[in-house]
């Protein structure tokens, strides 16, 4: 059924039903099969106010309906609950009438083998199948003492360093050709050091003379970062509202989605021929690495980037990190070297 041929209060939400009646505070998800007799039993229940019938089986198709209910689910972040749907979605399409307690850990083992091309979705698959599993054990479909049959699996490693930083002459001509709007996102992931997700949000409220505050996304992390002289200098230059810095033509907010698109079409009136391999995470790796070119160590580089731990600062540091590290222990030996002799 289309929306429009959907009776009264029922909707579609995350490729389920659901019955939403907001005057008597009904919000039910329905399993059934749009205009087969089970749901027009289900829905006249509900008309009537009373409660359908427990489901009888214990399948992924009532185990993913419960997680969705859950406060675990609702507590995610809406990136994270998109994210997990869609995972969520591949498992349903496979194992919709599999009991989770006949799953075993060489069945995920050999889920996660059959989408190993795309190392980042197989490991997804996996992190989506450990928290279903543990849903599972949380709502009796499989008995504590089996364990999450998820867990342990090995998982496949990251291919390359991930996001490239911008080479100089890439920064250079995008500078030269990039929008109003896309100049600003660009100087604010260079500045800032931050996901992109985060800068679309910026406020001129997190902004002053002296730094800016907000808190991250992905982390929840509240960060207070000075700002940068250049900038600072680009942000002198706009008008400041109570909204967010990064707007449409009309002042309001934009997406993520919006902004990555215009960053593409900038980049494929480029003439460097591999001006579109170089995404815009990757300017959070530019910043990690100016960062260590100006003699930072890991706790300062983190205190801008907001990054949790070395694992991670390794990715995006690279090798400058190493090297500017190594520069700076053996100056040290050097100063004690030289202090022997002086003595």
């Amino acid at each position: 059924m289309t929306r429009k041929s959907l009776p009264k209060y029922v909707y579609n939400d995350r490729g389920y039903l659901r019955f939403i009646r907001r005057s008597r505070g009904i919000s039910v998800m329905m399993h059934e099969e749009a205009g087969t007799p089970e749901f027009w039993d289900h829905y006249n229940r509900l008309l009537k106010g009373k409660p359908a019938p427990a489901p009888v089986k214990r399948n992924f198709e009532a185990l993913i309906l419960s997680y969705y209910e859950s406060d675990a689910y609702k507590k995610l972040k809406p990136r994270t609950r998109s994210d997990y749907r869609r995972y969520i979605s591949h498992i349903r399409e496979i194992w919709a009438e599999k009991d989770p307690a006949r799953i075993e850990t060489h069945h995920i083992y050999e889920l996660h083998r059959a989408n190993a091309d795309h190392w980042r979705q197989a490991n997804y698959l996996v992190q989506v199948m450990v928290v279903l599993m543990n849903h599972a054990r949380l709502i009796g479909f499989i008995k504590k003492e089996h364990g999450n049959p998820a867990k342990g699996i090995p998982l496949l490693k990251q291919q390359s360093d991930g996001w490239e930083p911008w080479p100089d002459d890439v920064r250079a001509e995008f500078e030269a050709l990039a929008s109003e709007r896309a100049r600003l996102v660009y100087e604010l992931c260079v500045g800032t050091g931050q996901r992109i997700g985060d800068v679309v949000k910026m406020k001129w409220a997190h902004f002053s003379d002296e730094g800016f505050d907000f808190t991250q996304g992905k982390t929840d992390k509240p960060l207070w970062i000075p700002l940068t002289d250049r900038l600072k200098a680009h942000l002198d230059g706009l008008e400041r509202t109570d909204g967010t810095v990064v707007t449409d033509a009309k002042g309001r907010s934009v997406s993520y989605r919006i902004i990555a698109e215009e960053m593409r079409s900038i980049k494929k009136k480029m003439k460097h021929e591999k001006a579109s391999y170089y995404k815009t995470h990757g300017l959070r790796k530019n910043a990690t690495i100016e960062l260590y070119l100006a003699g930072c160590d890991d706790e300062m580089v983190k205190a801008v980037t907001g990054h949790s731990g070395v694992e991670m600062l390794k990715k995006y540091g690279g090798p400058i990190r190493q090297r500017e590290l190594a520069k700076r222990a053996q100056e040290a030996r050097n100063q004690m070297e030289r202090s022997k002799t002086e003595t």
